[in-house]
């Protein structure tokens, strides 16, 4: 394990998979990220809508943010050895290539959600901009910006219009499952997420967070990243409002655009309120007590988040999918976000084991051996 860590990073890393767990277990009820499943009760209906506006497109946000900002960390780790350009490139290309392949067995051999491949996707198509000036990876920010509040209006409403969004539950069959999933690779899938979900604008604000340092526990980011939570999660509340009524079923629309429209206003203003969740842990992460055995553990699982990331859907899929014990199918709302509050607190206590021993996850510790040779 590296030496130096920040607790804010991994403390924000820890609570981020329990927001992925969170988005990730309802689609196994919906099938679908445009709607919300339908509730039995008053508490299903509460959760439904707190999803909505704190973990849909936001814990993916947050997620992605934090990936931007351990490359940066990677990379000035590098320069401080005095590694080579063309050592760096090729390692930071090593890393996308891992991420490719841990996404492609996760996504189509094991059959769970994932998010891994695009982030590898991803890498590839920054990693010119990962050595350039703050300027231009700024001035690419905002064009990127620009391009999704112009396209994915569109995209969003084509995929509601097909029934595309039901991608993300996967084939009924595990041979349509590995065939299917073999040619969305094949045919560019993982570059695609990076734009049909606006990942790689996360993980360009990431590079740009790490280059700042504004997650290294310094003083003199404080004020910034005070305004950045106040006005990032304000922004997402916002934002979510539209999306918060029409996938509970309080505003009925039936035009594709403006479904398109809404998702977009969800997805963007995600982004902001990833910011804003990941400057909150850098506020409030220095004042944490380190030894404190909740923080111990959480941050632990920080620490080894590629491990309980696969680990984490892999137990959801053996409960929750169809192909194990279905329990989606026959449990509420929040019965089923019980289901992934316990997974992630298993997590919990495998990674303090690790801590308490001082191993890395098996997962982290084959693509360290890949990415290191």
């Amino acid at each position: 394990m590296p030496k130096k860590r920040y607790i804010s990073f991994d403390l924000a890393r820890g609570m981020m998979l329990l927001l992925v767990a969170l988005a990730h277990a309802q689609i196994f009820i919906s099938g679908t990220i445009l709607v919300r499943p339908e509730g039995n009760g008053m508490l299903d209906s509460l959760l439904n809508y707190a999803s909505v506006f704190f973990v849909d497109n936001r814990a993916r946000a947050m997620f992605a943010l934090l990936f931007g900002y351990g490359i940066t960390l990677v990379i000035r780790s590098y320069v401080r050895k005095q590694k080579s350009h063309l050592e760096i490139r090729k390692s930071i290309n090593r890393r996308a290539v891992a991420l490719l392949i841990f996404g492609f067995l996760l996504s189509v051999v094991v059959g769970g959600k994932d998010i891994l491949a695009i982030y590898g996707g991803g890498l590839l198509l920054i990693h010119w901009f990962l050595y350039r000036s703050d300027k231009l990876l700024e001035r690419t920010m905002f064009a990127l910006f620009i391009l999704f509040i112009l396209i994915l209006p569109f995209v969003w409403a084509a995929m509601s219009t097909m029934g595309m969004e039901t991608i993300f539950q996967g084939s009924n069959s595990y041979v349509d499952q590995l065939i299917d999933g073999t040619m969305q690779f094949i045919m560019g899938g993982p570059i695609l997420g990076n734009f049909v979900l606006p990942v790689i604008l996360s993980i360009f604000i990431g590079v740009w967070f790490g280059r700042k340092g504004l997650l290294n526990e310094d003083e003199k980011h404080r004020p910034f990243l005070k305004k950045v939570a106040i006005g990032g999660i304000f922004i997402s509340l916002v934002g979510a409002i539209p999306h918060a009524l029409y996938s509970n079923g309080a505003l009925q629309v039936e035009h594709a655009y403006v479904i398109g429209l809404i998702f977009t206003a969800h997805m963007l203003t995600g982004i902001a309120g990833g910011c804003g969740y990941a400057a909150l842990f850098g506020l409030i992460g220095p004042h944490f007590n380190k030894t404190n055995p909740i923080v111990v553990g959480i941050t632990a699982l920080g620490k080894r988040s590629l491990t309980f990331f696969i680990v984490n859907e892999i137990l959801l899929l053996m409960l929750l999918s169809s192909g194990g014990l279905d329990l989606a199918s026959r449990l509420s709302i929040a019965q089923v976000w019980l289901v992934a509050v316990f997974v992630w607190l298993f997590s919990i206590g495998m990674a303090s084991v690790l801590e308490w021993k001082k191993k890395s996850g098996p997962f982290d510790y084959l693509f360290r051996r890949f990415v290191y040779r």
